[in-house]
């Protein structure tokens, strides 16, 4: 048999040590991306609960009686914990009444906004 193949079987100390920092450096980046993975669910999560909160607020106004279309503002808490802010604002002109809801969370720097028309179906002139 030839000892030269004998002689190399094996991996050398420093391919070992090459090889553990290239599996290290990958490694590190996947951690990085699992962060902005992590960042961007909970934004997501936040934009639906906020959206949800909009569309609750804007479907009580469409079941409201006429009369009862009016500003309101509270401050519910999500599902996640946070407080979202939750604005209704209404703007008359004539028989349409403009309806818009925002809704915002981390200090005003997200929201969401809801607009929409509702008519004066009533009879009269």
């Amino acid at each position: 048999m030839n000892r030269w193949l004998i002689k190399n079987k094996g991996f050398t100390l420093m391919e070992v040590l090459i090889a553990i920092v290239v599996l290290s450096v990958a490694l590190l980046a996947l951690a990085g991306l699992q962060i902005i993975s992590i960042r961007g669910n909970s934004f997501g999560n936040h934009m639906t609960e906020a959206i949800t909160l909009a569309k609750d607020l804007m479907e009580e106004m469409k079941n409201a009686e006429w009369e009862d279309i009016e500003d309101r503002d509270d401050d519910p808490i999500g599902s996640s914990g946070i407080t979202y802010h939750r604005e209704c604002r209404v703007a008359e002109a004539g028989r349409i009444r403009t309806v818009t809801v925002r809704v915002s969370w981390d200090n005003d720097t997200h929201r969401v906004t809801l607009v929409t028309n509702f008519a004066d179906l009533r009879a009269g002139p």
